[in-house]
C-alpha cells in the first residue's frame, strides 16, 4: 500500500468528491492508492484503458477508478467509480489529500520578503520568505513566488504562475565582448525584460535571463523544471515542458508544445519547431523541424540516430570477432 497515512475516505465520499458514478458498496474504507497488481482491500486503483480489464478482474483493490468508456464485468464486492478521465480525477484526489496532510498553503506577503515600492502585485499574489521583488516588476493574480526567489528589474509575470525557491528571473544575461589582443572580457549590459505569461510553472534554482534588447519570453502554460538555464532573448512557446538541467542558449526559439528531456543543451540562435521532442542529454546544434524527435549528441532525427547507433554496434562486434 502506498504510504498515505492520512488518506481515509469511503468509496461513496470519494465518488462524490470526484463527481463520479458509483456502482457497488458505498462504505468501503480506502486508506491507500496502489497499482492493480499490488492493491489490497483498502486500496484505490485505476483502470485507464481497456488493456487493463483482465488485471482489474484479478485485482484485490477495494475500489477502482474507471474511465467511462471502459466496460467491466460485474466485480462483486468492489466499488467501481466511473469518471471521464481517471488521471484528472487523480489530480483532484491528490489535491484533497495534500490539503489533509499539510493544510492550506500559506498565502500573502511574508514579512521577510523585500518588495520595491514601484512593483505592482495583484492583491492575491503570495510571496515567500526572503524573496526579492525588484523595481518595476508586475505580477498577476494568484501567482506564487516561493522562498528566496528573485524577480529582477522590469519583469512581468502573469496570472496563476508559480516560481520555485531560489529561482532568479530577469537576471542579467551572459554576454561579453572579448578583446582578441588582450583576452579581456567586457560585460555587455542587458537592458531588455522578461515576460512570463499566464499559467507558467518554474521550479527551484532556475535562471531566466533578461534580454539584451527586447524580451525573453516564456509562453502560456509552459512548465520548467528545477535547475534550468534560459538565456537572454530566448522565446519559449506555449505549453512546452522543459526538464531539469536543460540549458537554452541566447536567442533560441522554442515553439509551442515542445518537450525537452533532462540535461539537454540547446545552442544559441536556433529554432526548435512546434511539437518537437528532444531526448534527454541531447546536444542540439541546429534547427529542429516541427514534430521531429531528436536523439543523441550531436542530436539527430530519431530514425537516423538509431541506425547510426546500430551500425556502430555492428562495427564494434566485428572488431571484437577479428581480435579473437
Amino acid at each position: 500500500m502506498t504510504n498515505t497515512d492520512e488518506l481515509s475516505i469511503t468509496s461513496g465520499d470519494l465518488a462524490a468528491l470526484l463527481g463520479g458514478d458509483l456502482t457497488g458498496p458505498t462504505d468501503t474504507r480506502l486508506t491507500g492508492i496502489e497499482s492493480l497488481e499490488n492493491a489490497g482491500p483498502g486500496d484505490l486503483s485505476f483502470v485507464r484503458t481497456s488493456a487493463y480489464t483482465n488485471a482489474a478482474e484479478k485485482s484485490e483493490a477495494g475500489a477502482l477508478l474507471v474511465a467511462n468508456e471502459i466496460e467491466l464485468p460485474d466485480l462483486e464486492g468492489k466499488a467501481v467509480i466511473k469518471v471521464d478521465d481517471p488521471d484528472q480525477s487523480l489530480v483532484g484526489l491528490l489535491k484533497a489529500l495534500r490539503k489533509q496532510r499539510f493544510g492550506e498553503p500559506e498565502t500573502g506577503i511574508h514579512p521577510t520578503a523585500v518588495i520595491h515600492e514601484s512593483a505592482d502585485l495583484h492583491e492575491s499574489v503570495t510571496v515567500g520568505p526572503g524573496a526579492v521583488i525588484e523595481k518595476n516588476v508586475t505580477i498577476g493574480e494568484k501567482t506564487r513566488i516561493d522562498a528566496g526567489a528573485v524577480i529582477s528589474l522590469g519583469t512581468t509575470i502573469g496570472a496563476r504562475c508559480r516560481v520555485g525557491a531560489n529561482t532568479v528571473i530577469g537576471g542579467e544575461g551572459f554576454g561579453y565582448i572579448s578583446n582578441k589582443e588582450t583576452g579581456v572580457h567586457t560585460r555587455l549590459p542587458h537592458v531588455g525584460t522578461v515576460v512570463i505569461e499566464d499559467d507558467v510553472e518554474i521550479g527551484a534554482n532556475t535562471g531566466i535571463d533578461r534580454a539584451k534588447f527586447g524580451v525573453t519570453r516564456i509562453g502560456q502554460g509552459s512548465k520548467i523544471d528545477n535547475l534550468v538555464q534560459v538565456g537572454h532573448n530566448v522565446i519559449v512557446g506555449k505549453h512546452c515542458v522543459i526538464c531539469g538541467l536543460v540549458g537554452v542558449g541566447g536567442s533560441a526559439i522554442i515553439e509551442d508544445n515542445v518537450i525537452i528531456g533532462g540535461q539537454t543543451g540547446i545552442a544559441d540562435n536556433i529554432t526548435v519547431g512546434k511539437g518537437a521532442q528532444l531526448a534527454a542529454r541531447g546536444g542540439i546544434l541546429g534547427d529542429v523541424p516541427p514534430g521531429a524527435i531528436y536523439v543523441g549528441s550531436p542530436a539527430k532525427e530519431r530514425g537516423q540516430a538509431f541506425r547510426e547507433f546500430a551500425a556502430l554496434t555492428r562495427l564494434a562486434n566485428q572488431s571484437r570477432k577479428k581480435k579473437s
